[in-house]
């Protein structure tokens, strides 16, 4: 199977399902805004850090498998992006209609208060004293590439949304963990049989080697759970107020 075959045969039937559910593409214009910055804060944020990991051998793909590469990534990863984004907001946009929302749910603050900027500067110096202190860590002990790579990268993004929302994160823990838990655990699922079919491979070097089911490294699916999650919280603190 090739890489277009796993996107048609796995998440295309999920996009076509979430997509009539959803309502047909009948949707407000602030959410298909909304859902348009989402997709692009995604592609902009991921593609480095893919093409990177790829640049250092912690994954890749084999020539025969996919199409054709942008930087060093196939083109199926860039829209890997996408779907994986879509199938979250879709299924947070079914659940905002189909389950009510807390009443007087708190608003996100905006991140020009003063508050909410000491808190993001700490934020930042703590992550950049981390980098600092720990950078020669990760060349070390080369099997927690991975693992680094990812926690490094996407946990301060959920760090500064809770800073931003995180009252009304906790109001809407439903509509925020049913998406996250759901499309993280299909994908989950769909890339334990992507890895046993070779569709991709992980360095057995830079991971720690801890795998589920024997197949898929626990950081992978770290992965697929952390992403879902941004995505879900970053859909619903850009949301209008209305349309929560």
């Amino acid at each position: 199977m090739t890489y277009l075959g796993f996107h048609l045969a796995f998440n295309l039937p999920v996009l076509v399902v979430l997509f009539f559910l959803s309502g047909r593409g009948i949707w407000p214009m602030e959410m298909v805004l909304v859902m348009t910055g989402v997709l692009g804060i995604v592609v902009a944020f991921t593609s480095p850090w893919d093409n990177w990991a790829v640049s250092r051998g912690i994954w890749d793909f084999p020539p025969e498998r996919v199409r054709f590469r942008v930087g060093r990534l196939p083109i199926e990863e860039y829209a890997f992006f996408v779907i994986q984004s879509l199938e979250v907001m879709w299924l947070s946009w079914i659940l905002l209609r189909w389950v009510e929302p807390p009443h007087g749910a708190p608003q996100p603050r905006w991140i020009g208060e003063p508050q909410v900027l000491r808190q993001i500067a700490f934020l930042f110096i703590a992550w950049a004293g981390c980098g600092v202190a720990l950078q020669k860590w990760p060349e070390r002990e080369r099997r927690i590439h991975y693992a680094w790579h990812l926690i490094y990268w996407f946990l301060p993004v959920v760090a500064l949304q809770w800073i931003v929302a995180g009252p009304m994160l906790r109001a809407y823990a439903f509509h925020v963990w049913v998406p996250t838990l759901t499309i993280g655990t299909y994908l989950c699922l769909a890339d334990w049989y992507a890895i046993r079919q070779g569709i991709w491979f992980f360095d057995p070097k830079q991971i720690t080697g801890l795998k589920i089911g024997g197949i898929m490294p626990w950081e992978e699916a770290a992965f697929f759970y952390m992403t879902s999650l941004l995505v879900s919280q970053t859909f619903l603190i850009l949301l209008p107020a209305g349309l929560r």
